[in-house]
This record gives C-alpha cells, sequence and structure tokens, in this order.
C-alpha cells in the first residue's frame, strides 16, 4: 500500500514540475477566444485589411510626387496604424491570436504597386484603395451586426472613418484621370 502512494506521489510530482517547467505553455493552454465565429472572422480580415493598407500608404508615402496623394497616403498610413493597435487591443481582450502577416495575394498587389512611379503608380495606388476601402467598408458593415458588444462597438466606431476614405479615394481617382 505504501509502494502505490509513494509511486503516485512521485507521479503526480513529475507532472507537477513538468508543467512548471515552461511557463508559455501554461499560459497558452486556454486556446479558447471569446468570440463567436463570425467575430473571429471579422477581427482576421479586419487586421489583414488594415495592415495592408498601412504597407501600401507608406509604399505611396516614399514613392509619390503628387502632393495630394501624398496627403492622403500620410492620412491613411497614421489612421490605419492607430486602428490597427485599437483591433490588437480589441484581439488581445478576446483571447484571439494577433496576426501580423497579410494573404499572399495582398503581398503580390503590394510588391507589384511598388514596381510603379510617377503618375502610374498613383493611379494605381488609388485604384488599390478604392477597392480595399470598398472591401473594408463590406467587412465593417458585416461587423455592426456581430453579436459580441466589443467588436460591434469597434465597427460601429470605425465605419464613418472607412467610408471616409472610400470617398476621398474616389474623389483623388477621378482627379487623376
Amino acid at each position: 500500500m505504501r509502494r502505490a502512494v509513494a509511486i503516485g506521489l512521485l507521479f503526480l510530482a513529475v507532472i507537477g514540475l513538468g508543467a512548471c517547467k515552461d511557463k508559455r505553455k501554461a499560459q497558452n493552454y486556454n486556446l479558447h477566444v471569446l468570440v463567436d465565429d463570425d467575430g473571429l472572422a471579422f477581427i482576421r480580415k479586419a487586421a489583414e485589411s488594415g495592415i495592408a493598407e498601412v504597407e501600401a500608404s507608406n509604399i505611396a508615402k516614399a514613392t509619390s510626387k503628387n502632393q495630394q496623394v501624398v496627403k492622403f497616403a500620410t492620412m491613411l498610413a497614421d489612421q490605419h496604424a492607430a486602428i490597427n493597435e485599437e483591433l490588437k487591443t480589441l484581439q488581445t481582450r478576446n483571447m484571439v491570436s494577433t496576426n501580423d502577416t497579410i494573404s499572399l495575394e495582398k503581398q503580390q498587389a503590394i510588391a507589384d504597386l511598388a514596381k510603379n512611379t510617377g503618375v502610374e503608380f498613383d493611379r494605381k495606388y488609388i485604384n488599390m484603395m478604392v477597392k480595399d476601402h470598398e472591401e473594408a467598408v463590406k467587412i465593417f458593415s458585416s461587423g455592426t451586426s456581430i453579436r459580441i458588444s466589443s467588436v460591434n462597438k469597434f465597427a460601429n466606431k470605425h465605419l464613418a472613418e472607412l467610408k471616409a476614405h472610400l470617398d476621398t479615394a474616389k474623389q483623388i481617382s477621378a482627379s487623376l484621370k
């Protein structure tokens, strides 16, 4: 009997020591997010969209010679960087893993954009921003109906701002033609 108790205690001690070995394992043990599938999809799409817009806008700030485009790109980079930071906080609060990469398709589009110069660059950048902001408005519009209040509030808070970005991009696009 004593032998069985000793073996049991030894077994528990080994398991206990193994659990204490790596704190990251203990912290990542609970992989459950605090949002539903719709909320998770919204957060991931919004994050990718925001990161791509900041990357493209940073290229535009460095490449474009058109002051209207540079001003727009600077405004987008700053505002989307702030939205991205707020989104990271939302991800942390809802136990959603942060993703700071974008799809290969978006990476390729940004790489293709960077190969251009002059007026051609400006047109392609603004056309990309129109397309990306149309997509972002759809993403954030769907986010306003999500049941998780923190996600819903985030989407509602930034939807008007994204619509304004879209309108400005369309105006600049019309002036470049």
